[in-house]
């Protein structure tokens, strides 16, 4: 590896990613490494697709939040002969980040990046537009692009928590009646959230059975969390997921390689925690492999 584009939005996070800047540059250019930063700002007229139109680089390292890697890989899927992918957690939750182990700590990330170790990641196709780890509606889905971006880098992840306890009896009546035909079963009826995961966790829950091997198996997670009809139905929803016990009535769990969606109403979607609009019809299916990301874990052939 010998040329990297360095994509840094000093919008996620705390707002101040551009300070580390030369720092990253400085790792790099010790091991041998040319780079060109591409900053990701208001008013910049210049964005990562121009560069990469006129010019081959190696590697495109984002410096950001899960939405800064979203748009990066939606990017690179254009391309026929796509640059690995690496990636320096700068944002405010960082789930994908979380999935990968990668770490905040600028010298010990950059020494991942540059480490040659390589997984084959699995990325998920919605519609035509790509994402990395998670398509949700329902209950609380929105609240990631709902947040305000400077409450967001003024109180961190307690801004989203913030939001939610605001709006949770507006979310805890939401119902989706859904359609849901997959290679691994159909399902329809009334939904209070769903989501199609490529993820340890889901809504910070962590799935049982699920290891970082599973981002790379060529399946994807279906989680649907059917609607309470009653307190006690809500109270036995909770309890589960406090406890991480997704195996009663209560919750729908399946590997699945693609799927055909249709709400009877309009329903809303986020992608990778960014707005991904309120479609008639979804189509989802896996693109195995897709991705070439460096990450500390084992490296997939």
């Amino acid at each position: 590896m010998t040329d990297i584009l360095l994509v840094v939005n000093d919008i996620a996070g705390n707002g101040r990613n551009g300070s580390n800047t030369f720092r990253i540059v400085k790792n790099f250019a010790q091991k041998g490494i040319s780079t060109t930063v591409c900053p990701i700002a208001e008013d910049v007229v210049l964005g990562p697709a121009d560069y990469l139109d006129n010019h081959r680089y190696d590697m495109v390292v984002c410096v950001g939040g899960d939405g800064t890697v979203n748009a990066a890989v939606n990017l690179l899927m254009k391309m026929e002969d796509r640059p690995s992918l690496g990636y320096i957690p700068a944002g405010t939750t960082n789930d994908f980040s979380k999935n990968l182990k990668l770490i905040r700590d600028v010298d010990k990330a950059c020494s991942v990046i540059t480490s040659g170790n390589l997984v084959n990641y699995d990325i998920g196709c919605f519609n035509g537009f790509y994402f990395n780890y998670v398509a949700a509606f329902g209950a609380f889905s929105a609240i990631s692009y709902k947040t305000d971006q400077k409450a967001k880098n003024t109180f961190g992840y307690a801004a989203y928590i913030l939001n939610a306890l605001v709006s949770a009896p507006e979310h805890l009546q939401t119902k989706c009646h859904m359609k849901i035909e997959t290679d691994n079963g159909d399902f329809e009826g009334d939904f209070i959230f769903g989501g199609i995961c490529n993820s340890l966790s889901v809504g910070g829950q962590k799935i049982p059975g699920m290891t970082p091997g599973n981002l790379y198996d060529g399946e994807f997670e279906l989680f649907l969390i059917i609607y309470p009809e009653s307190g006690s139905d809500l109270t036995e929803i909770l309890y589960s997921l406090l406890q991480g016990d997704f195996s009663n009535d209560h919750f729908v769990f399946r590997k699945i390689k693609r799927a055909h969606i249709i709400p009877q109403e309009h329903v809303e979607w986020t992608l990778d925690g960014e707005y991904g609009g309120s479609p008639a019809e979804v189509d989802f299916e896996i693109v195995p492999g897709a991705i070439r990301i460096a990450s500390p874990l084992a490296v997939t052939e």
